[in-house]
């Protein structure tokens, strides 16, 4: 509870307001001020206080003053300071019904915002309802975050992604141990692709003529003559042998015989006639033996034609074009390589088997009767010649096989398209980086991120669930009790039940008004005047009336009311006359359901009728007071003198400002309206209550007609309160600060005292 206002400096109208006299609160305390006095500075103090908001004090440092605010309040906990902007200790426990709460959480001038929507939310779901809402938009905030997190971190892995491939399928890569051979394979299908009509024409493999030697070359060898006499075979040896013409005899002889052809001898021209020796040459060297001479030599040209350095060099130039063909190929295909391995060893091998095979096929023309044996040098070279026979098929088998690799490449080429063979490699590449240490790990940060937000997600997603449940709960429940507290202040309209969405990311309430069962939208700034809405069809009363009633129903809901400290601050402002005895009746049960209430009013008669309702024990009475030109006191009232003698000290004040021009302009407007009502609730007691605003007797006066008696001055009435109203604070934001034309005020005084009776 609080107990007494020790001292408030340098705040507004408080420059040094000091406690004076019996200014201790009670259970209930109604301070009176008129307008400009400082109320709506004391319920900012209390609502920097509650908020732990120094701003709301600093903010209404007072001007001209160069020392910092400071206050210094005593509640039941002790002392409780405001000193070098801050507040020692906080205290919340206090809940303000004023006009900062009314702009923040119903209506703004004459709309509804959405900052309204969205603290009205705030009201409605209570504390649990916020530590809920705080905990969405906390989780909210770190999804958010997450998810930025999440695209930097996407963004440093997309500069390792090929075009078209997101983060979280170059994440999903796998490891390939093969992945470089598959690279190397792609790469040269590109190469391929990239030059397809070079390929076209290139050439293929050629593979190698494999020579063969001569197959009836042993047989030759083993070739004998069983048709030559033995008696002539004996001479031409025995000949041969005494002349010494073992290495060229036979073939001498029978290239000698060729030149018989007359009975002399062609050498010494003897007659031959008889001579039993060329007989014996006949015999000899028979059609077989020549025949058998001419195979040796055909045989030998074929060696030379098939084992030549010709077809040597052939071999030779094929193996060295093969070679820069598999070079070549080898950029664009899986090739292996074409080797022989006799290469620049051919031309010896063949070279050695045909001069093995020579010197045979001259042994065999010396001695063609004889069978001749291979010797040595023919079985080795033989050897070597068939090996190198062997290599050459395997050789061709290779290159038929690359054949069939190039041909397929080939037909790839042909059919492949350029940019997906591109992205195919792009994507090889990317899984192979994929899987480097520097990029496991940012993916690896990457997918924990990911994990985070989702299970911030799911934490959000769970807090969202438990908000609506309360939400959905409680929301009702204040929906009726709003309605409740506008059947009792006799607000003639009501609301439907508030529902919340969460557009905006933050919570927020809305509601329809119910005017004559029809429902009206509330609209916004944007809301066009042809259209119904909270602008339009509520009137300042209707407005304040809302609010009051969503105020009470808010502090109805509160489980902590109980040890509230509730402030109104001229709870009636605008309302019409009979809503002032709901409004009592319902600030009077806050008295019994709160640890202390306040009230601060310009209107003594208002505080009056809750002063009425109230035990004599519980109650105290304070006032605003003016301390000079420039400073205002808390200070000790009593409401009672303060009623009776009202309206008689009011007409002294207009009319010492209008015979002598002294006082106040701004409490001299004060005074007019007052002397108006009590003049016309003292004429027409039966019609004007004590309680009947000047409002509401114009609105009676019109309704009877000429036939009232104050018909005649019902014009003059009405704009004396019309010119009232914007020197009322309740009633006009800026009344603080309206400029006062003394020469104006001075006519309005001079009616005012005319239409009363008391111009002197």
């Amino acid at each position: 509870m609080l107990q007494k206002i020790i001292a408030i400096k340098n705040v507004g109208r408080f420059r040094n307001c000091a406690a004076a006299g019996d200014v201790n609160f009670r259970h209930l305390n109604l301070i009176f001020g008129e307008n400009g006095r400082g109320k709506t500075t004391f319920c900012a103090i209390l609502r920097s206080l509650f908020t732990n908001a120094p701003a709301l004090v600093l903010g209404r440092a007072t001007l001209g003053s160069t020392d910092p605010p400071e206050a210094q309040l005593l509640f039941s906990s002790g002392v409780i300071t405001f000193r070098a902007g801050v507040w020692n200790p906080a205290f919340a426990d206090i809940a303000i019904f004023d006009g900062p709460y009314i702009s923040e959480n119903v209506f703004a001038g004459d709309v509804v915002d959405t900052e309204n929507r969205r603290n009205l939310y705030r009201v409605i779901v209570g504390a649990q309802g916020i530590t809920l809402a705080t905990e969405v938009n906390d989780l909210d905030d770190q999804v958010r975050q997450k998810t930025n997190d999440i695209r930097e971190s996407g963004t440093g892995l997309q500069r390792f992604c090929p075009t078209g491939v997101t983060a979280e399928a170059f994440i999903a890569l796998t490891e390939d141990t093969g992945i470089d051979t598959k690279i190397a394979a792609k790469e040269q299908e590109l190469q391929a692709v990239q030059h397809a009509a070079q390929l076209q024409q290139r050439a293929n493999l050629v593979p190698i003529p494999v020579p063969v030697f001569p197959t009836a070359f042993a047989e030759l060898l083993g070739k004998t003559f069983a048709a030559v006499a033995a008696d002539a075979e004996k001479k031409v040896a025995e000949h041969i042998a005494l002349h010494k013409m073992q290495t060229r005899g036979e073939p001498w002889l029978t290239e000698g015989l060729k030149y018989l052809i007359t009975k002399d001898c062609p050498f010494c021209g003897q007659q031959l006639s008889g001579v039993s020796l060329i007989q014996a040459y006949k015999d000899f060297f028979s059609k077989a033996y020549h025949a058998l001479r001419d195979e040796v030599t055909a045989l030998s040209a074929q060696i030379d034609s098939a084992l030549g350095d010709r077809v040597a060099g052939g071999i030779e130039q094929i193996l060295s074009q093969n070679g820069n063909g598999v070079e070549f190929w080898q950029q664009y295909c899986d090739l292996s390589p074409v080797v022989l391995p006799e290469a620049g060893m051919i031309e010896g091998i063949m070279a050695a088997l045909r001069q093995a095979a020579r010197n045979l096929l001259q042994t065999k023309a010396a001695t063609p009767l004889e069978s001749v044996p291979p010797d040595a040098s023919f079985t080795q070279t033989l050897t070597a010649f068939e090996t190198l026979r062997t290599s050459l098929s395997g050789y061709n088998a290779s290159v038929a096989a690359a054949n069939a690799v190039i041909a397929a490449r080939k037909r790839e080429t042909q059919a492949a398209n350029l940019r997906d063979v591109e992205n195919t490699l792009a994507k090889l590449k990317a899984q192979k980086i994929r899987h480097t240490d520097t990029v496991r790990e940012l993916c690896s940060a990457h997918v924990a991120l990911q994990v985070e937000k989702t299970v911030l997600e799911l934490k959000k997603t769970q807090a969202k669930g438990q908000l609506d449940a309360h939400t959905e709960r409680v929301i009702t429940q204040y929906g009726q009790r709003i309605n409740h507290y506008l059947e009792r202040i006799n607000a003639g309209f009501r609301i439907t039940p508030p529902t919340h969405t969460y557009r905006g990311r933050q919570p927020s309430t809305t509601y329809q008004i119910v005017i004559n069962q029809n429902a009206v939208d509330l609209g916004d700034a944007d809301t066009t005047p042809d259209r119904p809405s909270f602008r339009n069809t509520l009137s300042s009363g209707d407005r304040s009336t809302l609010a009051l009633a969503f105020f009470l129903a808010q502090l109805e809901q509160d489980p902590n009311r109980a040890a509230k400290i509730v402030v109104f601050d001229d709870p009636f402002t605008s309302m019409d006359s009979f809503r002032r005895n709901n409004t009592v009746h319902q600030i009077s049960k806050c008295v019994s359901n709160c640890e202390q209430v306040i009230v601060l009013s310009h209107d003594a008669n208002f505080l009056k009728l809750i002063w009425d309702r109230t035990l004599a024990n519980e109650r105290k009475t304070l006032q605003l007071a003016r301390v000079g030109e420039d400073n205002t006191a808390i200070a000790e009232w009593d409401i009672e003198k303060a009623v009776q003698a009202r309206f008689r000290a009011d007409i002294d004040v207009l009319q010492t400002f209008f015979s002598f021009n002294e006082g106040e302009p701004r409490d001299v407007i004060q005074k007019i309206r007052p002397v108006l009502e009590g003049y016309c609730r003292n004429l027409f007691p039966t019609q004007f209550g004590d309680q009947e605003m000047m409002g509401g007797i114009v609105g009676k006066i019109r309704t009877a007609g000429a036939a009232h008696s104050l018909y005649p001055i019902v014009d003059d009435l009405d704009e004396l309160n019309i010119y009232c109203r914007r020197y009322y604070h309740g009633e006009n934001p800026n009344a603080a600060t309206e400029t006062i034309d003394d020469t104006e005020l001075q006519g309005y005084v001079k009616r005012t005292l005319g239409l009363v009776g008391c111009l002197l």
